[in-house]
């Protein structure tokens, strides 16, 4: 039954109410209800499944293009820190040239004469002073691990020994790696210790090395075995693995056509991860190519030639993981990138210090 409120009054009333709205819209109830139902069923707009797909279709295109320009820019800005590091390098180990006149050297001092045998690469053995990267760590702007160690001690090697309160081994200096390299900067050595790595080793040249080295020395008078006894005329490159480091007079080829430092990978090497404090781990040949595959864990590595321990004249070659070669300093601090197709004779004339090939170039 139907009140007196105002608020119901239409609906009391609904005859009249549908003859008023009859007339205002000038149709008939029925056609006026067909009309409202039509424009209930009436399709919104809005992307159709197709439309939709095509959409995502597009979008994924883009992504797939946009990727690989991103990562390209983000391998361009690693490998220029890389050659900026190797740059660093350079132009530090010619102002130890400046101060010592001759290049730095790995300081193993186990025997009164270069030539003396025995001289052991353990770990441990006091007589250890260090690598050449701890001989150019003052010039590297490090006086602050450098200042703090004993290099006249009788009991202690130099890898040992506390600066901060931690051995020097354990230290991983940015500038020693390269970024594009999978790594944290550390690995675990053959005695377990974990060690701070480099990305950067000294270039002994065409030496002889074995197994697997397929050019070891290629020139004929570096005929001792990775340069073991220190002596200049059997060594081919600037940075041997004992003692001898070159003059810039003993470099007769030029400066700016023999390679000083290059590229290496831990990874691929077992004697780098004794860490880059250590005599027996940074000394790098020509004798194979760039690149050549000797990566523990990564495919078509593993057996024969291609490991990383034992095939000492493939695994202890220059390597980086850069597309298509590695990055080198020269001994006039200037710093290129070769191929890993470079010409192996060519290769080896830039390895070697005094090979006479006058037209040796880095240019490829």
């Amino acid at each position: 039954m139907c009140t007196s409120t105002r608020s119901c009054s239409c609906l009391c009333s609904w005859p009249r109410s549908r003859r008023l709205v009859s007339r205002a819209l000038g149709a008939s109830p029925q056609k006026l209800v067909q009309g409202l139902v039509q424009g209930l069923m009436k399709p919104r707009a809005g992307f159709t499944l197709v439309e939709l797909l095509v959409v995502i279709a597009i979008i994924g295109t883009l992504v797939g293009l946009l990727l690989p320009a991103v990562q390209a820019a983000r391998e361009s800005a690693r490998r220029s820190t890389c050659s900026n590091n190797l740059k660093q390098l350079g132009l530090a180990a010619l102002n130890y040239v400046d101060a010592n006149g001759k290049l730095p050297w790995n300081r193993n001092e186990t025997a009164a004469a270069p030539s003396q045998t025995p001289y052991p690469w353990n770990f441990n053995d006091p007589k250890h002073k260090g690598s050449f990267l701890v001989c150019m760590l003052p010039f590297m702007e490090r006086n602050d691990l450098y200042g703090s160690l004993d290099f006249t001690s009788g009991t202690q090697d130099i890898e040992n020994q506390l600066v901060g309160g931690k051995a020097l081994y354990t230290y991983v200096l940015k500038e020693l790696i390269c970024p594009t390299d999978d790594h944290k900067g550390t690995f675990v050595a053959d005695n377990g210790e974990t060690r701070a790595v480099a990305n950067y080793s000294g270039s002994i040249g065409s030496q002889a090395n074995s197994p697997c080295a397929t050019h070891g020395n290629y020139f004929g008078w570096a005929t001792i075995t990775r340069g073991d006894d220190g002596v200049p005329v059997s060594t081919s490159g600037v940075i041997g693995h004992r003692w001898y480091s070159a003059k810039l007079r003993e470099i007769t080829d030029g400066t700016s056509k023999t390679l000083l430092f290059g590229e290496v990978r831990p990874q691929c090497e077992w004697h780098l991860r004794k860490g880059w404090v250590h005599v027996n781990a940074y000394y790098t040949g020509t004798q194979i190519a760039i690149n050549f595959n000797t990566c523990e864990g990564e495919p078509g590595a593993g057996s024969g030639c291609n490991t990383y321990s034992g095939s000492w004249g493939a695994s202890q070659g220059f390597k980086s993981k850069h597309s298509g070669g590695a990055t080198f300093a020269l001994c006039d601090g200037s710093v290129t990138f070769l191929t890993e197709t470079i010409d192996m004779v060519l290769y080896q004339a830039l390895g070697d210090r005094r090979d006479g090939r006058a037209n040796a170039t880095t240019e490829q």
